[in-house]
């Protein structure tokens, strides 16, 4: 009877029975019978502990971090946000080593079959023992995310807790204010040099609204020059940097040097500095000396004299202005009157220009005015004129040829006037240079007009933008 009990087939539902040998089972055992019985049993528990837990995703709650001093000065990184906001955004997006986010991709299936449930015993040693566990670490993540449970702290990756501060620049003076500094800093400088001599010459009345100040030194003593040199150098050196804001800020320099090479003024302004440099050096013993007061009050008058002649020429030019009858009244009809006015405005030193007819309606060409343009040496004056007068001086042509009785240099000058043009005024000309020279047809003097009249109205709008 026992043997045919012991040859009978078990059941599919009874559980094993020891073999025969076997050590007792471990607290914690790894085989697929264990542990598919404690993972319904401790899935709720896992659950529940796990939030007390330190979570796994490579995202901590960061405490009191803050960029480093090197990060903070730059823009490009102070814009994402603060650290916390940083990992918390690594971590969602699940950028940390592939995972950690809701948006991280789904684990692929194993490509091959688990058959730890198969073997009868689980191996403890090597590789077996990790991937034999159905409920090893990286199985938990099927069950629980740390992210799952969101934190009402924490910001979403889409909003910045950075406070972007708009830095204000301040405007750029003008050069008319910059003018109004010097002349405000040039009058103090002077009058602080008048009261030095009037004092060293006995002759100094003190205002009767003069502030009194405590403590004072008596007067010609070393501590009373050495204040009075440090009020001096005080004055004049606002001074050299309100001439020295002026003179590289001027909109037209060469103006200035019409008046004074920049060779000149630099040293006018290097001697002055030298004398500053003089009196500190020696501490100011002795007083002003009357020579350092006449180096310093001749370069102030010199500055005076520079932005006396510039006035002188502004109201030259403004009258100038004043008789270009071209840029007022109605044209309507007499547009080619109006460019021979503009164009002998631009360069009113050079004989006067014929006529302008129309070349569609003369029956002989070139006519009288497009013949005095023909060799292109009026139009690389005119071209040189108008950058003169525009308030952008740049541009011109430096060489051309004056002679022009050989018929290539007539092109040179043609083609030196078309390429400034473009490269200048931006405006585009296209002209058969050597058909004009020798007159090969009507048609290249129809064109040789037509650009004219582009490059007329093209430099004439631009002073005229300008000056309005």
């Amino acid at each position: 009877m026992s043997a045919e009990i012991e040859n009978r087939p078990h059941s599919p539902d009874a559980a094993p029975s020891k073999a025969i040998g076997a050590k007792p089972e471990p607290a914690r055992c790894l085989s697929a019978a264990s542990t598919t019985s404690q993972g319904s049993s401790t899935d709720a528990a896992s659950r529940d502990s796990s939030s007390s837990r330190t979570r796994r995703r490579g995202y901590m709650r960061p405490q009191g971090t803050d960029f480093a001093a090197s990060a903070k000065s730059r823009e490009s990184v102070m814009s994402l946000g603060s650290i916390a906001h940083l990992q918390y955004y690594f971590a969602r997006t699940g950028l940390l080593d592939g995972k950690g986010g809701q948006l991280a991709r789904k684990k692929q299936p194993r490509a091959t079959l688990d058959l730890a449930a198969l073997e009868g015993t689980p191996d403890l040693s090597g590789q077996g023992y990790i991937t034999g566990s159905p409920t090893g670490i990286d199985d938990m993540d099927d069950f629980y995310d740390g992210f799952l449970e969101e934190d009402p702290d924490m910001l979403p990756p889409t909003a910045s807790t950075y406070n972007h501060r708009e830095k204000v620049i301040p405007k750029p003076p003008t050069v008319a204010e910059l003018k109004t500094e010097l002349e405000g800093a040039l009058r103090d400088a002077l009058k602080v040099l008048k009261e030095a001599k009037e004092r060293k010459e006995g002759s100094y009345k003190a205002p009767s609204d003069a502030p009194q100040y405590p403590n004072m030194p008596e007067e010609n003593t070393q501590s009373w020059f050495e204040l009075q040199g440090m009020n001096i150098l005080d004055f004049v050196t606002l001074a050299i940097r309100a001439a020295k804001n002026y003179y590289t800020a001027h909109e037209l320099p060469d103006r200035l040097d019409a008046i004074k090479s920049e060779k000149q003024i630099r040293t006018d302004l290097l001697g002055v500095m030298e004398v500053l440099k003089q009196m500190a050096t020696r501490n100011f013993k002795g007083g002003v000396r009357d020579e350092e007061i006449a180096t310093m009050t001749s370069w102030i008058d010199s500055v005076f004299d520079i932005l006396k002649k510039e006035a002188e020429i502004e109201a030259t030019e403004q009258a100038e202005r004043q008789g270009w009858a071209w840029m007022r009244g109605d044209w309507t009809g007499k547009e080619l009157e109006r460019e021979r006015q503009f164009l002998m405005s631009m360069d009113p030193d050079d004989e006067p220009l014929p006529e302008w007819t129309p070349a569609s309606s003369s029956a002989e060409l070139p006519t009288p005015f497009l013949e005095a343009m023909q060799n292109g040496l009026r139009l690389v004056r005119l071209h040189n004129a108008a950058v003169k007068k525009s308030r952008r001086r740049f541009g011109a042509i430096p060489t051309f040829h004056v002679n022009t009785q050989k018929p290539y240099r007539s092109a040179d000058n043609l083609r030196y006037w078309a390429k400034a043009a473009e490269l200048r005024f931006e405006c585009m000309i296209s002209i058969d240079a050597l058909g004009i020279v020798y007159n090969s047809g009507p048609q290249v003097w129809l064109d040789f007009e037509a650009a004219i009249l582009k490059w007329c109205a093209h430099v004439r709008e631009e002073i005229t933008n300008e000056l309005v």
